[in-house]
């Protein structure tokens, strides 16, 4: 990791939630929002090559000032919620985690994405509008390669205070319902060849993973978990976290699911500093930022309802752990 010279990005990656000024806010990782935010809401395109890699379509573009941005379209694919994207940026940003890169709303031209997405079966999912054109999150591309975290089978052991977890939920939905219902004798879903966590590869490591968890579980992002940890990437190798691929988020349904929950009752160890900025969120305030989003309305009601369900959940647990293990034990970090 680069030697970090600057006392606002030691607060940001040690400290979260600390302070609530919007120009603080607006950083990711200590590097202000406000020129990449600007040039990915105005800059005109000069390049856009097809995205490789994932499920959904989606598109890399680099804009006229040099600026490149992953651009994820409105689409039918259940799992690529374009305004969880959008959301999910603003909620880091007023939890002051600052891990989610420079994202917004933003439409195109559907006539200057085609060529790239050639002959793509995907294109038929595309939400494209009766003018031409579609809307969709765009989020500001990190220049260096990230690092995949790889931690093994029972990392989870970093972030609880009791050691025992049969069936880990930190796994693909799919995979986590295999194990549940597993009879005896048959092989679990998690490939049990995979070798055991041993030590964190950072020392802040756990802590980040924990505020990781209860940011996916605020925002309902079922899809971090599975294969190798594919979205669980550091900037650099060893580097802080970033929080990547939030599309699978802010369900129009079921606001409070299952899985997710079985997520965060698994967490016993927080961050004092995470604990009490999702205390004092303000889901108002976060609702302003987002009707100022190019494409606003991102949420509607029954979304950010769910968002202050969820918050109010996260509180009662943490309550809940302090109770049975004590503060010290709890808030590790």
């Amino acid at each position: 990791m680069r030697r970090i010279t600057s006392i606002a990005l030691l607060l940001t990656l040690f400290c979260p939630g600390l302070g609530s000024s919007q120009e603080e806010a607006a950083a990711f990782l200590g590097e202000p929002d406000a020129a990449r935010i600007e040039a990915l809401r105005t800059a005109e395109i000069s390049e856009v090559t097809k995205g490789r890699g994932g499920r959904s379509l989606a598109f890399k573009i680099t804009l006229a000032d040099g600026t490149r941005g992953y651009f994820k379209p409105k689409q039918a694919f259940s799992a690529a919620h374009w305004y969880s994207e959008v959301a999910a940026y603003y909620l880091d940003r007023e939890l002051g985690l600052h891990r989610v890169p420079p994202t917004t709303g933003r439409t195109f031209r559907w006539s200057a994405l085609k060529e790239a997405a050639g002959r793509d079966e995907r294109v038929s999912e595309l939400g494209i509008a009766p003018d031409g054109t579609v809307k969709g999150a765009f989020i500001w591309w990190i220049p260096e390669p990230l690092k995949r975290v790889r931690m093994g089978r029972k990392w989870e052991r970093w972030v609880r205070i009791q050691k025992a977890l049969p069936v880990t939920p930190y796994q693909r939905p799919v995979d986590y319902r295999a194990d549940l219902n597993r009879r005896p004798g048959v092989r679990e879903a998690t490939d049990p060849s995979r070798p055991i966590a041993q030590a964190p590869d950072t020392e802040e490591r756990p802590a980040e993973l924990s505020d990781l968890i209860v940011f996916d579980y605020l925002t309902q992002n079922v899809d971090r978990w599975g294969g190798d940890f594919t979205n669980v990437r550091s900037r650099e190798l060893g580097g802080p976290l970033i929080y990547m691929d939030n599309g699978a988020g802010f369900w129009l349904g079921e606001q409070r699911l299952g899985l997710m929950e079985a997520r965060l009752e698994a967490l016993q160890r927080f961050r004092r500093s995470t604990v009490e900025a999702v205390r004092n969120l303000d889901i108002e305030r976060f609702s302003a930022h987002l009707r100022a989003d190019p494409l606003a309305p991102v949420l509607n009601e029954k979304q950010l309802d769910g968002l202050a369900q969820r918050r109010r959940a996260v509180l009662e647990h943490v309550n809940a752990m302090v109770t049975r293990f004590g503060e010290a034990r709890v808030f590790a970090w």
